[in-house]
């Protein structure tokens, strides 16, 4: 073979070496998980060789003698014997080649072409046999069997749980409901026990009116009677009630100008007789001779009347008559002054309200009580409110001649009201 070819031959073997130690030195980093190494030794092993440094560093500087450079080269004095020599070394001084703890980037086995995690990047490290997966003792174990199972139970137990909460839950919200329909009760009865009925509030009703007419009742509900029968009802009511009660005389200017009835209509103008007093506005409208024709009429018609006889054709053109005299004032309105027109216009509608009275059989009442003033019988207020209740009678409108007796009369009556209330306790 020529020195050329011994050359070529010499180098192609070099280079085959290169690449096989190229691929010897890639297959060192082999996965330091494999083979049933633990790597949870690696704190252990840390601390050894701190303390193997510290210690070199100490003899180094202090002890000449090379054989007490360190206390820690034999076996005996290693404190981290029992986890395995410096897995970072093979065969170094003082440890035993090829023991357990050797280089974990060696190649496994310490064979070309084994095991190397790094031919292939993606490739799944926990793939393959169970010595490569760490957690493959732990999934095969019967221990996590048994955390599966007590998962399922867990997850049962709170469905279960949930599922009982859920209808505590509901039966709190039968009981809310439950509750808001016994409050909506107790606020109807409630407001049904403290409201008023319509008996209730039509006598609460009365007994303001009662109080306002004895203290505030105006001119004419005085005139117009209805104050006085007001006041006469609620005496009415406590008929029979004793009570002590000092006279409030009535003299004759007031009991003279009292009209009584036993329903609405007031014999008024004509109680005396019939004689007429007419206002200053019909004397000059209506001619002597006219006034006295009336008068006649109209004495005549009391006369009867008192006598238990009703004249109905003289009832009949006295209403003609007045009609007539009504007519004759409308047509003067312009030239009479308002209160003599006013004065006139009521004074005609008294004397017609006077022939209803006569017409409608309610004079007698009048008349009656007119004959128990003459003989003395109701002379005080007591006096005449025991006639009037026991007789049934009602107080009639005033005429503008009475209207000042009927101011001193409600006087009285209030005044006894009074007192018989506070009486009888209300």
């Amino acid at each position: 073979m020529s020195t050329t070819l011994r050359r070529l031959a010499i180098g192609s073997l070099a280079l085959i070496g290169l690449l096989a130690g190229h691929g010897v030195a890639r297959a060192q980093f082999y996965n330091p998980y494999g083979g049933g190494y633990n790597p949870y030794l690696a704190q252990q092993q840390y601390l050894y060789n701190l303390q193997m440094s510290r210690a070199a560093s100490a003899n180094s500087m202090v002890y000449a003698n090379p054989s007490l450079a360190l206390p820690y080269n034999q076996m005996a004095y290693n404190p981290y014997l029992s986890y395995g020599a410096n897995p970072y070394t093979t065969g170094s001084p003082g440890f035993a080649a090829g023991s357990a703890g050797s280089n974990p980037y060696s190649p496994y086995g310490g064979a070309a072409g084994a095991y190397d995690s790094y031919t292939n990047p993606y490739s799944n490290p926990y793939a393959g046999a169970a010595a490569y997966n760490p957690y493959s003792q732990i999934y095969n174990s019967p221990g996590f069997t048994l955390m599966g199972a007590a998962d399922v139970i867990r997850g049962y137990g709170t469905g279960i749980t949930k599922q009982e909460e859920a209808r505590i839950l509901r039966e709190k919200a039968y009981q809310e409901q439950v509750k808001t329909e016994k409050d909506k009760f107790d606020l109807r009865m409630y407001i049904k026990a403290n409201t008023p009925s319509w008996s209730e509030e039509q006598a609460r009703a009365a007994k303001l009116t009662l109080k306002r007419i004895q203290s505030n009742s105006s001119p004419l509900e005085v005139a117009g009677g209805r104050s006085l029968n007001y006041l006469l009802d609620d005496v009415r009511k406590h008929r029979g009630k004793e009570f002590s009660f000092g006279k409030i005389e009535l003299p004759d200017e007031v009991l003279g100008h009292v009209n009584v009835t036993t329903k609405n209509n007031s014999l008024g103008v004509l109680r005396d007789g019939g004689k007429l007093r007419f206002p200053n506005a019909l004397a000059e409208l209506i001619p002597a001779n006219a006034r006295n024709d009336m008068e006649a009429r109209t004495q005549a018609i009391v006369q009867n009347a008192a006598n238990g006889k009703i004249d109905a054709n003289a009832l009949r053109d006295l209403n003609a008559q007045v009609d007539q005299i009504r007519e004759q004032l409308t047509k003067k309105s312009n030239e009479i002054p308002t209160p003599q027109y006013l004065e006139a216009k009521r004074y005609l509608n008294d004397l017609e309200d006077a022939g209803l009275a006569i017409a409608n059989g309610e004079a007698g009442a009048q008349f009656e009580y007119q004959k128990l003033v003459n003989e003395g019988k109701v002379r005080d207020v007591t006096d005449l409110i025991n006639q009037m209740v026991a007789r049934g009678w009602r107080f009639a409108p005033a005429t503008p001649a009475d209207e000042a007796a009927y101011r001193a009369l409600h006087s009285a009556l209030a005044a006894y009201d009074l007192a018989l209330n506070s009486a009888v306790g209300e």
